[in-house]
């Protein structure tokens, strides 16, 4: 009988192999960072650059990631993973409808009709698009809602029950995004304080969605999985997506790989004139005073 190896191979322009990494490792175990950097690195950089506004220049002329580092690293890399979340559920609402109809129901805690979803579009408070088109809307360090939906007159969903526009806080319809690695630790504690008034997009890292549920339900004996969603029930290619960038989030914070790296994965010289093209592109959209708080 034949064996066959199935890998995941990276080659230069010359078809040249430069990295390669056994199949069922990438998929099931740990992912060789260099091939991650080639497969999903410029797709990250654009969510940094243009949806979060988050790479700056430093005093030496390179990127870097401009967020203020917190002691505790797993919260500042939880905190950037919850805002690449945001920013891929609202371009995804914004591209697929069926996808908006689905995050607009959840939202309004009442299944929306397709004709309805579409007079509303969805809005990141902490995203740059935001900022510069809904600036009334935009509030990166608002505890309630991550995303909401407006329609062209302005007005911003209700939740059910509310026969009547109004912008009283409580009635605004809208999403919690949460991603961690430790939803025991980051993220049960906020749902056992009743802390949100919409309902939460869980992205769990470490598979323990399940697991907050029935910790819920057996210290207060309630059943929130209408209230915590799993955004793979929603979006799945949105939430494949969010895994593919999780480790270089966690290198970039880490320190073990600039903004720059994501353009390229294993050092080539061949590529660099590529490379070069590319960060001329990404460099053009970047302010030089971004310095965001997370």
């Amino acid at each position: 009988m034949n064996n066959y190896n199935v890998d995941i191979v990276i080659s230069n322009g010359n078809g040249k192999i430069i990295r390669s990494q056994p199949f069922d490792e990438f998929a099931y175990g740990t992912k060789d960072i260099e091939i991650q950097k080639v497969m999903y690195g410029k797709q990250l950089l654009d969510l940094l650059v243009d949806d979060l506004n988050v790479i700056r220049y430093s005093e030496n002329g390179k990127l870097i990631l401009g967020v203020v580092l917190q002691s505790d690293i797993n919260r500042t890399a939880m905190q950037l993973l919850g805002r690449i979340a945001e920013a891929i559920i609202v371009r995804n609402c914004n591209r697929d409808c069926s996808v908006n109809q689905r995050y607009f129901s959840i939202a309004r805690k009442k299944r929306a009709r397709q004709k309805t979803a579409d007079k509303f579009f969805a809005l990141g408070t902490g995203l740059n698009y935001t900022k510069i088109n809904y600036n009334k809307h935009y509030n990166p360090s608002d505890t309630q809602r991550d995303i909401i939906w407006i329609n062209d007159k302005s007005e911003l969903a209700i939740m059910k029950n509310q026969d009547e526009y109004s912008t009283t806080s409580a009635k605004i319809a809208g999403l919690q995004i949460k991603a961690t690695k430790d939803g025991i630790k980051y993220v049960l504690p906020d749902i056992i304080q009743d802390r949100y008034d919409v309902p939460i997009i869980y992205f769990d890292i470490e598979n323990d969605y399940h697991k907050i549920l029935r910790k819920v339900y057996k210290d207060t004996n309630l059943n929130l999985e209408y209230d915590i969603i799993h955004p793979n029930e929603i979006d799945p290619r949105g939430y494949d997506e969010f895994l593919h960038y999780v480790d270089l989030v966690y290198a970039m914070v880490n320190g073990k790989l600039h903004p720059e790296d994501l353009i390229i994965g294993a050092n080539n010289s061949g590529d660099l004139i590529m490379k070069n093209a590319l960060l001329s592109t990404a460099l053009s959209n970047i302010n030089k005073s971004n310095r965001i708080l997370i």
